[in-house]
């Protein structure tokens, strides 16, 4: 692909998750928003004066015919990422999406094949691994300097988390689930990335909804809709086990009874462990030193992640490197999260 001057970007869905995806195209001199879409004309609008964007449109469709619109990013509710992402490579643009890549395996499958027949670029928004602790990580692994990994456990769990009650966020036919495909599948993605993506044999999951149904656990996130309902877990748990032996264990919760929210990645190597604290920005390191248990803190530098998102994708658009998010692997953790509330359901372990 060639390089342009100025690759011409679309938003479709001006709601919260847009305004850090306009933040961090700032910083990408090579790109800029020309156009923004979103039911709500009033919103995009609003964010559009915020951001000078000169086209606006109530549908996304419209913005879509824009012959000069390179790509466009995906900002709109779970149930929606596939229909529009599809359009949109129909189109003839480019895709980023955020995250979870869609509701289910199926439409994850009919993404890909689209992305396929446009001959365009499909990368799913997973943001976490640009950050500099999370590569720094990827590099000792792939160097082998913590041996073979042999257990991970990660999670994402808040003490009063829950988002927008009775919007889309907590119905299952428009979100798909709660917190496990809301924050977990970041955790699940990062995870799984920094062990290249090991081939899952079985998973064991459980969910609850102890704080949702009651309207307690709430945050100040998101619009809440009192004539909405809430039909989610608000906690999600999951043991999976792989082909080479490795098990990873994972937590997911929008509320519980804890001190504070914490978003945690542990790897366990046969030479060393790491420990990631993604709200603190703290990594460290545990490895043996002349027989003597050592631990070090690492304070790798601290990058806009969506500012490197953004960058990447600029990249893989002019054809100087791939993707760092495929929808292969958004497939993979899409299929995880499937089995994970199959096996709930069914009260088993399900085999993959």
């Amino acid at each position: 692909m060639a390089t342009k001057q100025k690759w011409k970007i679309g938003i479709i869905g001006a709601g919260g998750i847009s305004e850090a995806h306009l933040e961090a195209i700032k910083d990408e001199p090579r790109a800029e928003v020309v156009a923004i879409a979103d039911v709500a004309r009033e919103v995009a609008s609003n964010r559009a004066a915020r951001h000078t964007i000169p086209l606006v449109y109530s549908d996304f469709r419209e913005l879509l015919e824009v012959p000069e619109i390179d790509a466009v990013v995906i900002c709109v509710p779970n149930y929606l990422h596939a229909e529009t992402a599809m359009q949109a490579l129909a189109a003839g643009k480019h895709t980023l999406c955020e995250k979870p890549m869609a509701m289910n395996v199926q439409q994850a499958e009919e993404m890909i094949e689209a992305a396929k027949q446009a001959d365009k670029i499909l990368m799913v928004a997973q943001n976490n691994r640009f950050r500099s602790d999370a590569q720094y990580v990827k590099k000792l692994l792939d160097e082998g300097k913590l041996g073979q990994i042999y257990h991970a456990k990660t999670g994402w769990v808040r003490r009063n988390g829950i988002p927008g009650w009775g919007s889309w966020f907590t119905q299952k036919e428009l979100a798909g689930g709660g917190p496990l495909i809301d924050i977990g599948v970041h955790m699940l993605d990062l995870t799984l990335w920094l062990m290249d993506h090991p081939k899952p044999v079985s998973v064991l999951g459980q969910t609850y909804a102890q704080f949702g149904p009651h309207k307690k656990g709430l945050s100040e996130w998101g619009r809440r809709d009192e004539n909405g309902h809430f039909d989610v877990e608000d906690m999600a748990v999951a043991m999976i086990t792989f082909e080479n032996g490795l098990t990873l264990t994972l937590d997911a919760s929008w509320a519980s009874h804890i001190e504070k929210e914490n978003v945690f990645l542990n790897l366990y190597g046969k030479e060393g462990g790491t420990s990631l604290n993604l709200m603190e920005d703290r990594l460290t390191l545990y490895q043996d030193w002349n027989g003597s248990p050592a631990t070090t803190e690492i304070v790798p530098r601290r990058d806009k992640e969506r500012v490197q998102l953004f960058h990447n994708f600029i990249d893989s658009l002019e054809g100087t490197t791939a993707p760092l998010c495929t929808p292969e692997q958004a497939l993979y953790i899409n299929r995880l999260i499937e089995a994970i509330y199959a096996s709930a359901q069914a009260g088993e372990a399900v085999r993959l």
